[in-house]
């Protein structure tokens, strides 16, 4: 097994150094985090990495990548400051061009099944519509378009910091259905929570679904949607407790 260890670390190494070169605050808290790694990343839209800063050695978050992959090889990540949150206030409030974070490996299984022609579900709540935008691309860049449903989800207006995005790649793509839904405040689009919404919508049964966003919106939108019809094993979403961890 330490053979085996140490062969696969030739191939892909136990984690990069990746310089940031693009730092794009869209919110007090929110920020856009773009980085370039020192050798190749291979990974999958709708996966994550944990990333360490300077700042804080030895302490790892997960973050989600906000695209598929590019050709350039650069890597984007949407982080929001959390309260007591190390490496999310170093990325949105110290980080700058220039500064060098660490990534581990990537992870995580909500990808989407290209073998399948079966219409993606997606709900998005915070930042959590990076890895959605990502499954988005992955399918546009697969190129055998099926039907995407995507519900973002945030507090306010204000906090759907990405609707810009995804309505453009609503306009590009006509597959791609994009409906923001707002919990607080007045809005131009939904109202409500994001899992009472989906219930607006559908059927639902001929979807594969995607969730992310805060586990206690992962947890009622796994137990909405089971309510509606979809089999858990269509369901995917990362891991309640990495999840609760990326949050500290």
């Amino acid at each position: 097994m330490i053979d085996a260890a140490a062969e696969d670390e030739l191939i892909a190494p136990a984690w990069w150094h990746a310089e940031v070169v693009g730092h794009e605050l869209r919110t007090p808290d929110i920020a856009v985090v773009t980085v370039r790694p020192d050798q190749p990343y291979p990974f999958l839209a709708g996966q994550y990495a944990s990333v360490e800063t300077p700042w804080w050695p030895r302490v790892w978050r997960h973050y989600s990548f906000a695209s598929a992959p590019r050709s350039d090889g650069l890597l984007s990540f949407h982080v929001k400051a959390v309260p007591a949150g190390w490496v999310s206030s170093a990325l949105v409030h110290r980080a700058r061009p220039g500064d060098v974070i660490r990534l581990g490996p990537p992870a995580g299984s909500m990808t989407v099944d290209h073998s399948s022609d079966s219409g993606l579900l997606c709900l998005g709540g915070g930042t959590g519509i990076a890895p959605i935008k990502a499954l988005v691309e992955d399918v546009a860049d697969y190129g055998r378009h099926r039907t995407v449903e995507v519900f973002y989800g945030a507090r306010s207006d204000h906090d759907l910091y990405d609707i810009d995005t995804m309505l453009r790649l609503a306009r590009k793509h006509p597959w791609l259905a994009v409906r923001p839904v707002v919990s607080d405040g007045p809005t131009n689009g939904l109202s409500g929570q994001l899992p009472d919404a989906v219930r607006q919508y559908g059927p639902w049964n001929a979807f594969d679904a995607y969730l992310s966003g805060p586990p206690g919106m992962i947890r009622s939108g796994v137990d909405a949607l089971m309510g509606i019809g979809i089999p858990s094993h269509r369901i995917r979403h990362d891991s309640i407790e990495e999840l609760a961890a990326a949050a500290e």
